[in-house]
């Protein structure tokens, strides 16, 4: 991992200004989408039956991160992360230390859901089950690792490591809806940076957060054999554990300085905050 000089992010140039900008628009051009592409095709899925409804909405999964997609390609800021071997002996410990904090972000969320006197959880449609692993744990867990860690991170990396990690975790955090399901995505969106940053590439990531989600889809489902559930909850990582404490690894460390740096970019915090106003518009209404 190419180490970053603290110094030189506390005066951003104009290329880590506009790569900060690009970050928050594209984050900003993925809701778009969403939304838009929800408005659009919603209707039309009423009525299909169950398979082709569920098509319909990988399509628009699909379509809304090719918008993000798109718009930062265009003006490449910046080298992304790559798709390489992780660095050898780190899997165990980034896979501990995903799971401590997604969990940690889970019964954060949970916690918050009671609070707020709100019910988790949503309605699956009665399609293949195949069809609905593919929309909501295998595209999410390539496509938005690619965006996320790969695109946003890389190009945040002049800024400092852990202004990248941060930077890029807040963006993902404020798409994911209400705020305890922006709690949890932050924590987890944390581990995934740091798991991109100190393996060198993006497949460890998208290894864990493909876990995570078959995991969410298992517990909202309740499908598969009882012994499942339980051991990728808790068998995996008392494996990785083990394998940790055989050949322990050091634990990532970043360079630089937090996220806040990110501030001094108007581009970056404007698009912070409107994505903020839109977690809380979906909280509270």
């Amino acid at each position: 991992m190419e180490r970053i000089n603290p110094k030189r992010a506390q005066t951003p140039s104009p290329d880590m200004q506009r790569a900060a900008a690009l970050c928050g628009l594209g984050a900003l051009a993925y809701l778009a989408a969403e939304s838009a592409l929800s408005g659009l095709l919603g209707p039309s899925v009423e009525g299909l039956p169950p398979a082709a409804g569920e098509l319909v909405a990988l399509g628009k999964n699909l379509l809304a991160l090719a918008a993000p997609f798109l718009l930062v390609l265009a003006c490449p800021p910046g080298a992304p992360v790559r798709l390489r071997r992780p660095r050898r002996g780190m899997l165990p410990v980034l896979f501990v230390l995903f799971w401590g904090l997604t969990m940690a972000g889970n019964l954060a969320s949970s916690g918050l859901l009671a609070l707020l006197g709100e019910a988790g959880g949503a309605e699956l449609a009665d399609a293949p089950a195949a069809l609905i692993w593919l929309r909501l744990a295998l595209v999410p867990a390539v496509g938005e690792e690619l965006l996320f860690r790969g695109l946003m991170q890389g190009y945040l990396r002049p800024w400092g490591s852990r202004a990248a990690v941060w930077g890029q975790a807040v963006l993902f955090a404020l798409l994911h809806g209400d705020a305890p399901a922006c709690l949890s995505a932050l924590l987890s969106g944390l581990a995934l940076g740091l798991c991109a940053e100190t393996s060198g590439g993006l497949l460890p990531g998208m290894a864990f957060h493909l876990y995570n989600n078959t995991l969410a889809l298992l517990s909202q489902t309740g499908a598969g054999s009882a012994w499942v559930q339980p051991l990728l909850l808790f068998g995996l990582p008392a494996a990785a554990l083990m394998a940790w404490a055989i050949k322990p690894g050091r634990p990532p460390r970043l360079q630089g300085t937090g996220a806040g740096v990110l501030i001094r970019c108007p581009g970056y915090g404007l698009a912070v905050v409107l994505l903020a106003m839109q977690m809380l518009h979906a909280t509270f209404t």
